[in-house]
């Protein structure tokens, strides 16, 4: 119970600071990793479902260093079939030759899950925000801009050893989008190692990544995931990158 206690405490303040300072990897691109969660295997909650997940990370190369955080909230259940919202905030810091521009962005969805055997699906849909530092080196960037966002979820585990999990986000702004997708292994119970790709676009540039992730490492009650990786830009700029998140089931 003790350490339960200090996890929805640690959880609350990680939430708070994440929306303080928000976080992503492109437009679209937070919604491919911001929550990259396996189904939870058990309840934590007893016989009460859990409906909250509260969740926060950051993501860097050498020309860029984001952060992102918001929650994901189902009413009837993490693991049950329905509705949800998302909240996704988010803060860039990206550079360009000798100029940078930081960008903030926030995107509330609304969503449905579905579940038919081992395989899931969530579809989801909703305005998003985008502000950029009115010095910033592209005309396209600068100011506040309103735009829709829709994105599309699936999990899918074969076998008790094997998943397979994708995701691809769609923007008004920019014609931007975001897409991943990965492979994993199960980890002597512990967690889900294996490969990733991902690509992204938005109004100043297109990236592509091919790396290693592990996700679902649970400490108490904090589940956290990384990858590391190679990376190339629309820049013709090359370089590893590296990611890491935590999230909390309430």
């Amino acid at each position: 119970m003790g350490h339960s206690v200090r996890g929805v405490g640690v959880a609350r303040l990680l939430a708070a600071a994440a929306l303080l300072v928000g976080g992503s990897i492109g437009t679209v691109a937070a919604q491919d990793a911001a929550i990259d969660a396996p189904p939870a295997d058990t309840l934590s909650g007893g016989s009460r479902p859990e409906q909250l997940l509260l969740f926060s990370g950051v993501d860097l190369w050498r020309a860029s260093f984001a952060q992102y955080g918001g929650l994901h909230w189902a009413p009837g259940g993490l693991n049950n079939d329905g509705g949800f919202a998302r909240l996704l905030l988010s803060r860039n810091f990206d550079r360009y030759g000798a100029t940078s521009t930081i960008i903030f962005r926030g995107a509330l969805l609304g969503g449905l899950r579905f579940k038919r055997g081992a395989f899931e699906l969530k579809l989801m849909a909703g305005p998003e925000l985008q502000n950029a530092d009115p010095s910033s080196a592209f005309d396209q960037l600068r100011g506040t801009r309103l735009g829709l966002q829709a994105a599309v979820e699936t999990w899918w585990q074969p076998t008790a050893h094997l998943m397979l999990t994708s995701s691809l986000s769609l923007s008004s702004l920019g014609s931007g989008y975001g897409g991943r997708i990965a492979a994993g292994w199960r980890l002597s119970d512990r967690a889900w190692i294996g490969p990733e790709a991902s690509t992204s676009r938005d109004d100043a540039s297109t990236q592509y990544r091919v790396g290693v992730h592990v996700t679902g490492f649970a400490i108490e009650a904090a589940e956290w995931s990384a990858a590391a990786g190679y990376l190339e830009d629309g820049f013709a700029r090359r370089g590893g990158y590296g990611r890491i998140g935590v999230l909390f089931r309430q």
